[in-house]
């Protein structure tokens, strides 16, 4: 039944991205450029904080402009930041570092190649920021892999709202959405939005975490590998 689909749609961030290594490092630089505190506490502390927003991002409780700053407000009141530090200033700073950190998870490029050899038409679906997105998809070399790259920020919707993918669907070749399959990691954004669209959906749980939204998922791939396979794909070049 997987050769069916003919266009993936695929989440970029740790599922193509190592955003984890990309977040740590760039803020860490950022900090350290200012003589900031920047411990492992403070940056665990900053991933917690970011996650829980861009959480509640997903649930339209907060709005990407206010996203930006608010999680460097929360981090600086916790940890009692020198006053006058500028949580929009070092905002930019981030987000200009961040664009910059293109680190892949392993064995992606070869998955992302073995999946365009294999006759896919290839979709990038993010809820990132857009010009940090594509710097860093730029930067990596994959951008020519990719037909089309959907930004929640230019398209006015984030995922998993149903709006986010009327207009990739808008945009694409492919209008039967029986042929069109979503790759992701999060169950909030891709994995949900993949429910409300009405889509076929991988998710990526390398972890092995709990599906706790009890969310119907097509497949449940802990690797690269299982996902090419699943596609009929051979995997000899497959990353884990």
């Amino acid at each position: 039944m997987a050769h069916r689909y003919t266009t993936l749609l695929l989440d970029a961030d740790e599922t193509i991205f190592d955003f984890n290594r990309a977040e740590h490092d760039s803020l860490e630089k950022v900090l350290a450029d200012r003589n900031l505190p920047h411990s492992e506490e403070i940056l665990s502390q900053y991933h917690r904080i970011n996650a829980s927003l861009w959480r509640a991002f997903e649930r339209g409780e907060v709005t990407k402009d206010r996203l930006r700053v608010q999680r460097f407000e929360e981090l600086f009141a916790m940890f009692g930041f020198p006053a006058g530090t500028d949580p929009d200033e070092i905002s930019s700073v981030y987000l200009e570092q961040l664009g910059e950190s293109d680190y892949l998870l392993p064995g992606a490029d070869d998955f992302l190649y073995a999946l365009k050899n294999g006759g896919f038409d290839l979709a990038l679906i993010t809820n990132g920021v857009a010009r940090t997105q594509l710097r860093r998809l730029k930067k990596s070399g994959l951008a020519p892999l990719f037909s089309h790259v959907f930004v929640s920020e230019s398209i006015g919707a984030q995922k998993p709202l149903p709006a986010f993918f009327d207009a990739v669907f808008a945009a694409i070749d492919e209008k039967d959405k029986r042929k069109v399959l979503v790759i992701g990691d999060s169950l909030g954004s891709d994995i949900q939005g993949a429910a409300n669209a009405g889509l076929d959906c991988v998710w990526y749980n390398p972890k092995g975490l709990a599906n706790d939204r009890g969310l119907p998922v097509t497949l449940e791939a802990a690797s690269f590998a299982q996902i090419l396979a699943f596609l009929e794909i051979a995997v000899e070049k497959a990353g884990s």
